[in-house]
Formats: C-alpha cells, sequence, structure tokens
C-alpha cells in the first residue's frame, strides 16, 4: 500500500522542507510571548534608564541658542535673466554659507567679539579659538529664498547673541570687501590718470607762461589773424589725439575692470551690455545664438496664440466642449503653448551655456582689441601731430610755439576736467555685487536649548525599552528550559491540561504497572483526571484523541495508559491503540508484544471486523479494550496513512466511547503528524525537567503546520529538579527503534508469551 501524496513530504528526511523554522510571524509571536512572561525586567529597565537619563538632565551642561536671519541680494545689470538676483543667485548660497563659516570669518569674529563673552573659549589655546567657534555656529539657507539662517550655542545666552552680532559684522564686512565690483577698479585707474594730467598740466603751464613772457610785445601787436594753415592742422590734430587719448583711456579702464571681475567670478553681462553699441549687441547675440530673432519669433507666436485663444472663447459660446472647431482651436493652442515652453527652456539653457564657455571669452578679445585699436589710433594721432607741430614751429617760430603751447595746455586742461568729472560721477555702491541686510537681529533666550527634558525622557524611555527587549532575547537565547507552566502555556500558545507529578514504579505487569488502575484513589492519580475532564470541556465532542511528545522518553506511554484507566473508571468504553510501531512502549508495558496487533489489522485484507475479533485485547479492568503494535513493519508511515487504518478508526468509533492514540514522538517521525489530522483532538506530553524549550516549541509548530487539533500540554514529571538538561538528538528520527532487540520485528512469538498476562481476545464488539 502507497502513502498518500499529501503525507510523503513528511517522511524522515523531507519533514525538514515543511517545518516552518524561519517563519517571522511565528518567532514574534513566541517572542511576544517572551515579552510577556518577561515584562517585569522590561519595567526594570526603564526604570534603570530613567534613572540615568534624569541624571544626565540634572548634571549636564546647559547650553543656549541664539538666532539671526541675513538677508543677500545681488545687484547689477541682469538683462537677461530677467529677475533681481537672476538663477545663479540661488546657486551662490552654498559659497555664502561656507564663507560665513571660513576662517577668515571666524577670525575676525573673536577679534570683534568682547572678552567678557569669550567663556565658551576658555581651555583652548587662542589659536583654535575660530575651530571652536566654527562648531559652535551652524548656518543654513531657507529653502528658495535668499535668506541665511544662523544659530549659535553657548553655555551663556547673552554670549551666544553676541558671537553671533560678531560673526554677522565680521561677515558683511568681508563680502562688502571682497565684491567691490568695478567701480572700484575704474576709479583706481581713473585717480592714477588724474595725478598724472596734473603733472603734465602744470609742465605746460609753465612753459606758456615762460614764453609769454618772452613774446609778449609780439603776441599783443598781431597774434589773432598770424595763424598759418599748419597751425590750423596742428590745431585739428590736438583736438583728434584728445579724443584719441581719451578713449585709449576708457578702453584700459574697461579691460582692467573685466579682467578683474573674471577672476573674482563676478557677473560679466554688465560689461558686454555697457561696451557693445546697438548693432555689436545684435551682432553679438547673433553669434551666440540669442538675435532678436528668437524674441520676435515668441513675440509673433504669444500674438498667435492670443488670437487663438480668443477664438476658442467665442467658440465655446456657439458650440459644445466636444465640437470639432473647439476641439482643433485647443489642440492648436496646446501646441503653440508647448512649443513657447520649449523654447524658453532651450533660450535659458543655452544662456546658461553661453555665459560660461562663450561670453566670457569673446569680451575679453573684445575689450582687448579695443585697447589695441585705440592705442594704435592714439599713437597715430600724436606722431601725426608732433610731424605737425615740428612743420609748424619751424614756419611761424614763436607764435607757432606760443599757440601749440596755448592749446595743449587747453587740451590737458579739457581733459584733466574730464577726469575729475568721471571721478565725481562713480557711484561706489551701486554696482558692488551684492547687498546684505540682517533682518533678523540675534536676541537672547533665557530658555536652555540642551539637554531638552521632552528628549530627555524619550530617550530614555527608548533605551529602556530596547534594553529590556534586549535582555529578554538574551534570556530567551540562554534560558532554553520552561519555568513555570504560566510560562509554558504563554510561550507556546497553548494551555496546560494538566500538572502530572513524579509516579512511583510498580513492579506488576500490563495494568498492575499502571498508577491510576494501582491506586485509584491516591492524590496523583487525580492529575489524569483533571487531563481527562480539560479534555471533554476543550470540544464538543472530542473522542478520537491522540497522545505524543516531542522526544522519547517524555511519558507519553505512560499518561496514554493512565488517562485510558481514567476513562475506563469513569464508565466510557475505550480503547487505546499503540500506534508506535517503531519502539511500541504501550506493548511493552503491557507484555503484549508478539504476532498480532495493529500491524496485522492494516496489512490484513480480511474485513476490519473479523481483524479486529483476533487482535483486540481485553484487559482485566472494564471497558477497557487495548490493540497492540504488532509485529514491527517495514513502513508504519505509509501503513498509517493509507484508507485501512481510517476504515478501521471509522469502525471502531462505532463500537467504543473513547478512543485513544498512543502515537511517536512528534519530533522524531512523522507518524503523530498524520495521525493528528484524522483524529478530533491531540495532546502533547511535555517534561519541563527534561525537553529543551526550542524542541518543544517546534513540536508545536510542525503539529500546526500538519493541521492538528491541539487540545493542550500535559506537563509531565513536575517534582523533578530542574537543574540541568540534556542536549536534543536531531539523530532520532533516524534511528528510532533500530535498538530493539529481534523479538521486535516480524518473527512471530510463541503463544506462550502472552499466556502468563491477564488479557485475553475477544471481539470487540
Amino acid at each position: 500500500m502507497s502513502a498518500s501524496p499529501d503525507y510523503e513530504s513528511g517522511l524522515p528526511g523531507s519533514s525538514a522542507l515543511m517545518m516552518p523554522e524561519a517563519n517571522t510571524m511565528q518567532t514574534l509571536m513566541r517572542f511576544w510571548r517572551s515579552v510577556q512572561y518577561r515584562k517585569g525586567l522590561i519595567v526594570l529597565a526603564v526604570l534603570i534608564c530613567g534613572a540615568m537619563g534624569a541624571f544626565y538632565f540634572v548634571a549636564s551642561t546647559r547650553f543656549y541658542e541664539s538666532k539671526a536671519e541675513l538677508l543677500i541680494l545681488q545687484t547689477g545689470s541682469q538683462v537677461l535673466d530677467g529677475s533681481p538676483e537672476g538663477a545663479a543667485m540661488k546657486d551662490l548660497m552654498p559659497t555664502y554659507e561656507r564663507i560665513m563659516q571660513g576662517d577668515a570669518v571666524l577670525a575676525d569674529a573673536v577679534k570683534r567679539l568682547p572678552v567678557k563673552y569669550r567663556t565658551d573659549f576658555k581651555g583652548a589655546a587662542q589659536a583654535d579659538w575660530p575651530s571652536v567657534l566654527k562648531k559652535m555656529i551652524t548656518v543654513r539657507s531657507a529653502r528658495q529664498t535668499n535668506v541665511l539662517e544662523l544659530s549659535c550655542r553657548s553655555q551663556d545666552p547673552k554670549a551666544a547673541a553676541a558671537i553671533l552680532y560678531a560673526v554677522l559684522s565680521a561677515s558683511i564686512d568681508f563680502l562688502n570687501k571682497n565684491h567691490q565690483g568695478t567701480s572700484q577698479e575704474i576709479l583706481q585707474i581713473l585717480s592714477k590718470e588724474k595725478i598724472e594730467l596734473e603733472q603734465k598740466l602744470a609742465q605746460r603751464e609753465a612753459e606758456l607762461i615762460e614764453l609769454r613772457g618772452r613774446s609778449l610785445t609780439f603776441i599783443n601787436n598781431g597774434s589773432e589773424g598770424a595763424t598759418n594753415v599748419a597751425v590750423a592742422r596742428v590745431v585739428r590734430l590736438n583736438e583728434e589725439y584728445m579724443k584719441a587719448k581719451e578713449e585709449t583711456l576708457r578702453a584700459t579702464a574697461q579691460l582692467a575692470a573685466l579682467e578683474r571681475a573674471i577672476s573674482r567670478g563676478e557677473d560679466i553681462l554688465q560689461f558686454a551690455m555697457a561696451s557693445l553699441d546697438v548693432v555689436g549687441k545684435q551682432f553679438m547675440m547673433g553669434e551666440l545664438g540669442l538675435d532678436q530673432q528668437e524674441g520676435m519669433a515668441i513675440s509673433r507666436m504669444t500674438e498667435t496664440l492670443l488670437q487663438e485663444q480668443a477664438k476658442l472663447r467665442t467658440a465655446l459660446e456657439s458650440y459644445g466642449p466636444n465640437h470639432p472647431k473647439v476641439v482643433e482651436l485647443r489642440d492648436a493652442i496646446t501646441a503653440k503653448e508647448q512649443w513657447m515652453a520649449s523654447r524658453r527652456q532651450v533660450t535659458v539653457d543655452r544662456l546658461k551655456q553661453v555665459r560660461t564657455e562663450e561670453l566670457t571669452p569673446r569680451l575679453v578679445q573684445m575689450a582687448r582689441q579695443r585697447v589695441q585699436h585705440a592705442q594704435q589710433h592714439e599713437a597715430s594721432v600724436s606722431e601725426q601731430f608732433e610731424m605737425e607741430r615740428r612743420n609748424a614751429l619751424a614756419l611761424n617760430g614763436e607764435l607757432a610755439q606760443l599757440e601749440i603751447l596755448q592749446m595743449d595746455t587747453k587740451r590737458l586742461r579739457s581733459f584733466y576736467d574730464l577726469v575729475l568729472e568721471r571721478i565725481r560721477g562713480i557711484d561706489l555702491g551701486k554696482d558692488k555685487g551684492i547687498r546684505t541686510a540682517v533682518v533678523g537681529e540675534p536676541k537672547v533666550n533665557p530658555r536652555a536649548v540642551h539637554p531638552k527634558l521632552s528628549l530627555s525622557i524619550a530617550v530614555s524611555l527608548m533605551a529602556g525599552i530596547t534594553l529590556g527587549l534586549a535582555l529578554v532575547y538574551l534570556m530567551d537565547l540562554l534560558d532554553d528550559r520552561f519555568r513555570s507552566p504560566e510560562e509554558t502555556s504563554l510561550q507556546l500558545g497553548s494551555p496546560v491540561l494538566s500538572l502530572i507529578p513524579t509516579l512511583p514504579v510498580y513492579d506488576g505487569n500490563g495494568l498492575e504497572s499502571v498508577h491510576a488502575y494501582v491506586a485509584p484513589h491516591d492524590s496523583t492519580t487525580e492529575a489524569f483526571r483533571t487531563l481527562r475532564t480539560a479534555i471533554q470541556f476543550a470540544g464538543e465532542d472530542i473522542r478520537r484523541l491522540v497522545i505524543t511528545s516531542t522526544e522519547p522518553g517524555d511519558g507519553k506511554t505512560t499518561v496514554s495508559t493512565n488517562i485510558a484507566v481514567a476513562y475506563a473508571q469513569s464508565g466510557r468504553r475505550t480503547l487505546i491503540i499503540d500506534c508506535d510501531m517503531r519502539r511500541p512502549g504501550l506493548s511493552k508495558t503491557m507484555k503484549l508484544r508478539g504476532s498480532y496487533g495493529l500491524s496485522t489489522i492494516l496489512r490484513n485484507s480480511d474485513s476490519i471486523e473479523n481483524s479486529l475479533r483476533e487482535n483486540v485485547v481485553v484487559s482485566e479492568l472494564a471497558g477497557l479494550d487495548i490493540i497492540p503494535a504488532g509485529p514491527r513493519p517495514a513502513n508504519p508511515l505509509e501503513l498509517l496513512s493509507g484508507t485501512r487504518f481510517s476504515e478501521l478508526l471509522a469502525y471502531v468509533e462505532t463500537q467504543y466511547d473513547q478512543i485513544l492514540i498512543d502515537a511517536p514522538p512528534i519530533l522524531a517521525v512523522s507518524d503523530a503528524g498524520v495521525l493528528g489530522r484524522m483524529v478530533d483532538g491531540v495532546v502533547l506530553v511535555v517534561r519541563p525537567d527534561k525537553n529543551q524549550r526550542r524542541s518543544v516549541i517546534r513540536a508545536v509548530e510542525t503539529l500546526r503546520m500538519w493541521g492538528s487539533n491541539l487540545l493542550g500540554l500535559a506537563l509531565n514529571n513536575m517534582s523533578h529538579d530542574r537543574a540541568g538538561g540534556y542536549g536534543y538528538g536531531y539523530g532520532y528520527g533516524y534511528g528510532y527503534g533500530h535498538a530493539d532487540t529481534d523479538s521486535d520485528h516480524e518473527d512471530p512469538l510463541d503463544d506462550d508469551g502472552y499466556q502468563e498476562t491477564k488479557y485475553s481476545s475477544r471481539t470487540a464488539a
């Protein structure tokens, strides 16, 4: 007879594949039951951590915090950005954060800080004060704003505010000093030129006074009409030379300012707009792919979009929203809006690329070319002027020399006035690059921000719970025994049906060795009556019952025989079946090892009724019959999982009030799991002094995995010492029953082997 597919995977060697040892939910449930049992340990851990947290809160140094806000705006020409700051400003905010936490700013802030507010620097070398200050302050930029948020923590609330004042002052000075822009550069160039002009003008005026002194009579008599053609050319060239000199000055100053701005990373668009005329701007923008044709195309598209939107509104007044004309207009509007959005993005991307890759080199090149052209033009005009001047001097003598000195002096004075006007017209603040404003003043906060009472309580509570759970887990790992019935029930999730004490050993045979039969009125026998009652109340009709254990030697056979006697003594017709055909402990106890029994019934082709008549043993206790294991078969699991055994259970259920099955240990073989699915309930016998906790947990999980109805636990041998333990043997499933003598095998015994017993075969009916 072959086993059914449902039970094939339960054979020894393959049952490990079905056991949910790594089932997360079951592991969590077991741990939760351990937590419930040892909740006092968690409470103790919480109390200890709470006490430590309270000590920390009382003993720790108080820190006070002050906050401030600094607004940073970028100024100057932002023609192509279309906004006061431009998109690049937000990219610079992290840079300003680093600047305000830089060594230069912090060192300056330490110098500005009054001595009475340097309490946080005690014990540190003066060279390390900027590093200490850096750890005290925090700078971050508010999201989507140009505002820097500063905070400082100090042991003195007033010192925190004073430190922020010093940092703000040092930062603003640093930014202003390093962002003066082009005006400062131009002012330096013009000031140098002014000094040179003053020296030349003084020299020319001295020469003119000397010449006038020598030529006073000649000039008064005929100077008005004495100028010749050479002198006129000198006058004209003098005016051209003055203009060329002015242009060279402007070009040189513009180039110097541009190079300084590039080295500092300042905005250079203002130079592009200031240094080019209208035609030059259009030409440069066209070269960069940003000419006005793009803007005109966008303007035309915008105008067309507005017209179509007006048409859509008119069409909606006459047609429905799904009308073809309305749909066509909407599609056209959507297409144009998408085109405009894409063009804007392309333009913005192009501007960013142009700014870094093309605009800067071209501006520098154009500025240098302008300086070169101005210098060449100035040199050319100067050469012509000197040549004509020599000619005029040769022709007119002192008169020409006098006129030339007068014109030269006039030219220098005009140029000097121009330089002075340019110097007076410079606004050193209008294009300095950035402007700063303190929008949130530092304030003294008298309330300490560290330590926080709420945070200390939360951390202590979390630490206590974590420590308690860790201790529970550690004790759960180290303590592998059940210490009380309550712990057993809580961790296994199953009720304890009865506590069975240590039973005395009797020398008799058969029922004479069963405690409930020998001493029915003894107090220890009450444990089996309690077990019987608990089983009756566990379900409406628990007639077929399997009794198994975790490991061999747990006392399942003792419990089976005693509970069977208890049922029979209560007046119920009881049948006990020894299904442990590998190591039949019940058959050995009752001295019923022989050639007939359960294995004979299951392998017999005769009817169940006839097979029972020959294999059921009637005991001397009225109402108690026994089916021994019989000869040991080669395939006990296949016999138990076959239809023959199911038919046997169905038949005996009609003949008996209570059917008890003594099954092999659940962790040894899969027989108990198979049997548990065929009966009304299963009772697991546990020896807390012997069984390891993990083994019992695994046994319970295995029974539930098989779908057995686990009624509860019978704790056996409760009076024994619980010290020590015995390691769990994983080889039991393979070596189970193989150490028996030859009489345990199928070789039949003589009938005389049973003549000494007090049992006889009879019909079960």
